[in-house]
């Protein structure tokens, strides 16, 4: 004869029922006190790096890097857009990072604009050297 029992629950003793319900409690608690934390500890939106930012591109600008180094400027602006759209969606870290490279970047825009205007400066001196030259030769009695 093939009899099949079906298992039956066996009821915990209350000490142990209550026991079970209080780790349960202390686990539901737990979960939430770690969730909790985790957006405490969420990275302050980087407001002072974008900031700073933007003064760098301005720096920039003044001086002559949108004449004189224009992919340079043109790299450091499409950057700070990139930092303002992750600021607006609230990706801090990511927001920190591009302000931080669009500092680096406008200033590489504004060194290159400086140099450019210093070669300038020097050719057009060593051309005002060389006419200088070229008339002290032709006024001198030969």
């Amino acid at each position: 004869m093939n009899t099949t029992t079906t298992p039956r629950a066996i009821p915990l003793p209350a000490p142990t029922r209550q026991l079970a319900v209080r780790l349960l409690g202390l686990t539901a608690i737990s979960a939430f006190a770690l969730s909790m934390m985790a957006c405490a500890t969420r990275s302050p939106a980087p407001t002072q790096e974008i900031a700073l930012s933007r003064a760098a591109i301005e720096t920039a600008v003044r001086a002559g890097a949108a004449e004189l180094a224009p992919s340079e400027l043109n790299i450091a602006r499409q950057k700070q857009a990139m930092a303002d759209t992750a600021l607006s969606q609230e990706q801090f870290d990511r927001a920190r990072l591009l302000a931080n490279e669009v500092q680096v970047d406008a200033l590489l825009a504004e060194s290159k604009a400086r140099s450019n205007r210093a070669n300038k400066a020097a050719d057009e001196l060593r051309e005002g050297g060389r006419v200088l030259r070229q008339e002290i030769n032709r006024a001198a009695p030969q």
